[in-house]
């Protein structure tokens, strides 16, 4: 965020210092007339022929830096945070599963426990036996942890077969100890 900021003042000194040359040039052409009409005179009609190489070719030359420093500080400064923004690493996956994990419930926490200790899958009238919770309350946990896709639920025979999604097995076995 630092790096975009950069970014904004540069671009909005480049676009000052092309207003301050653009005035100090109408400044110069015409001293007796408003420097605003010739800069609009200058914008509507363009360079009148008599107007000396020197100053066009140095306005040429202002426009053409200012025009460069806008794409080296785009290239330098958003690019690169672009790419971090997408880029997915593996710290970025254990950070999501810790805010996960921060937002579970009692409940929920422990059949995704459960879940964790047995491989990441195992069925569901297991996990009640040992969350401790009944049929029903494990029923709708397990639902309201699949609507939040932290778990797959599968049919298997009479009861289901819950396993935890892949990105948050992975990371909660890629996780520190704290």
């Amino acid at each position: 965020m630092e790096k975009l900021k950069i970014l904004l003042v540069m671009l909005v000194s480049a676009a000052s210092g092309l207003a301050v040359s653009g005035y100090i040039l109408a400044l110069i052409l015409t001293p007796a007339e408003s420097p605003l009409q010739v800069l609009a005179r200058l914008l509507t009609n363009g360079f009148p022929a008599t107007f000396p190489f020197l100053v066009l070719f140095s306005s040429l030359l202002f426009l053409s830096t200012v025009l460069a420093s806008m794409v080296g500080v785009i290239y330098f400064l958003v690019l690169p945070e672009m790419k971090n923004y997408y880029d997915t690493s593996v710290n970025e996956k254990e950070t999501s599963v810790s805010l996960v994990l921060k937002t579970l419930k009692p409940a929920e926490r422990s059949i995704v426990s459960v879940l964790d200790g047995h491989g990441g899958t195992y069925l569901q009238k297991y996990i009640t036996k040992e969350a401790g919770l009944s049929r029903l309350k494990t029923h709708r946990v397990v639902a309201a942890l699949s609507e939040r896709g932290i778990v797959i639920v599968e049919k298997y025979g009479n009861t289901n077969q819950v396993s935890l999604v892949k990105w948050f097995h992975d990371g909660m076995h890629n996780q520190q100890p704290t």
